[in-house]
């Protein structure tokens, strides 16, 4: 009786003790270094050089960002910054700017091909700024 009681003793201090010797789980949710924001595009206009891009702000307000019509060219050994994809059907029309650990690296506008649509304008080719250079843009929140 009295080896019974020792061995649950025993057991009881070991179960007791056993998280001290537990190892800690590694891993878990790590932060990635890609980020994005997007916003509704409202009007984009077709310039000879560029895109001049009417986006939705917080508070209803309209924003506008420039993108050089060249960041869309192939280049090799480089990252194409833009980005023109056709917008599937029963969604709106938007735009991403990705950034990896907070530098701009791309934006991406889901619009639809057909220039005819509504969505598409034309620019006033002297209203447009200058473009060249350009080595990123911001959304403005």
């Amino acid at each position: 009786m009295n080896l019974k009681k020792s061995i649950l003793t025993l057991a009881l201090i070991a179960v007791a003790f056993s998280p001290l010797f537990a190892q800690e789980k590694k891993g878990g949710h790590t932060k990635s270094e890609i980020s994005y924001y997007s916003a509704p595009v409202y009007k984009i206009l077709d310039s000879s050089g560029a895109y001049v891009v009417l986006y939705g702000k917080a508070h209803n307000k309209i924003g506008t960002v420039t993108i050089p019509k060249e960041w869309a060219r192939n280049r090799p050994g480089e990252v194409k910054k833009l980005t023109v994809r056709s917008l599937p059907t029963k969604l709106n029309p938007y735009i991403t700017i990705v950034k990896r650990s907070g530098d701009f690296e791309k934006v991406i506008l889901t619009v639809p091909s057909n220039h005819n649509s509504h969505l598409w304008g034309r620019a006033n080719e002297t209203k447009v700024e200058d473009v060249s250079g350009l080595e990123s843009i911001e959304l403005e929140v």
